[in-house]
């Protein structure tokens, strides 16, 4: 497998700096009184401080593989439920682009990419303040022929704004398929929020930190405190550095059918 690091520099370079709201009424979700969804590239489902995006970064900054995805969200519900409906496959004309993501449909809490939510939901937070950041998110898997992973990212830098690519990146994956996970350098084992990890640290362009559940789970209620905590204890992160984004969602490298999250909830302390 190529490194993934790689893949994702190209996803944080042609990240927009200004994402936009973009809602329109599905008829054909009658289950939802207030359904809204979109299908453009970037464009964003706003809720209080959740804001959806229908990234497709992969895909419309390299052009990697064929296929479409949409996002969409009940604007009237309590539990913060969001879907994506995609069909992601590899590309005949791209050399390698099995190990290509294609999209990251996702929620996001506090600074995307330049562009920050009015409510940015408690955050940025100095690490040294060591502020809770309580998550639950319980999701279903409806994709066949896939190849994806279900994670958190967290975004952190010296600036609690910053305008390019922030200084560290830390990722607890939940959920994933084979080779959908770093594969190399993995420097630790740990217990945390009650689970067995496998530890991944790469420095290649910015730092990396990756989290992977030894055990796959489609839910989880943690204190994502804990992997920052054990970063900073571990030498790799700076106290007086900013949290400044929650991220979670799904990384497509192929795939076609649903991910539907039906709870999520990120609550700063």
């Amino acid at each position: 497998m190529v490194n993934v690091t790689w893949t994702r520099f190209a996803r944080a370079i042609g990240a927009p700096l200004v994402a936009m709201l973009c809602v329109l009424a599905v008829g054909a979700t009658p289950a939802y009184a207030y359904w809204t969804n979109t299908c453009d590239d970037w464009q964003s489902l706003f809720y209080g401080k959740y804001q959806t995006i229908n990234n497709k970064w992969g895909h419309t900054v390299n052009n990697w593989g064929t296929g479409w995805q949409c996002v969409g969200r009940d604007t009237d519900n309590t539990t913060n439920g969001w879907q994506a409906d995609l069909s992601w496959s590899n590309s005949s004309s791209e050399q390698w682009d099995e190990y290509h993501i294609k999209a990251f449909p996702s929620t996001v809490v506090g600074w995307q990419w330049g562009y920050a939510n009015p409510d940015r939901g408690g955050l940025p937070v100095h690490l040294w303040e060591n502020k809770n950041v309580w998550t639950n998110w319980s999701f279903q898997n409806q994709v066949g022929d896939q190849k994806s992973d279900a994670i958190y990212d967290l975004w952190l830098d010296w600036s609690d704004n910053p305008s390019s690519q922030p200084t560290d990146e830390v990722m607890i994956f939940l959920d994933y398929t084979a080779g959908a996970h770093p594969e190399s350098n993995k420097v630790a084992t740990v217990d945390l929020a009650g689970a067995t990890w496998d530890v991944y640290r790469s420095t290649d362009s910015w730092q990396v930190i990756s989290f992977v559940r030894t055990a796959t789970t489609t839910s989880a209620s943690m204190n994502l405190r804990d992997f920052l905590g054990y970063a900073v204890d571990a030498g790799w992160l700076d106290p007086n550095k900013y949290l400044i984004s929650v991220q979670a969602g799904f990384e497509v490298w192929r795939g076609a059918g649903k991910y539907i999250t039906t709870d999520y909830n990120v609550s700063v302390s």
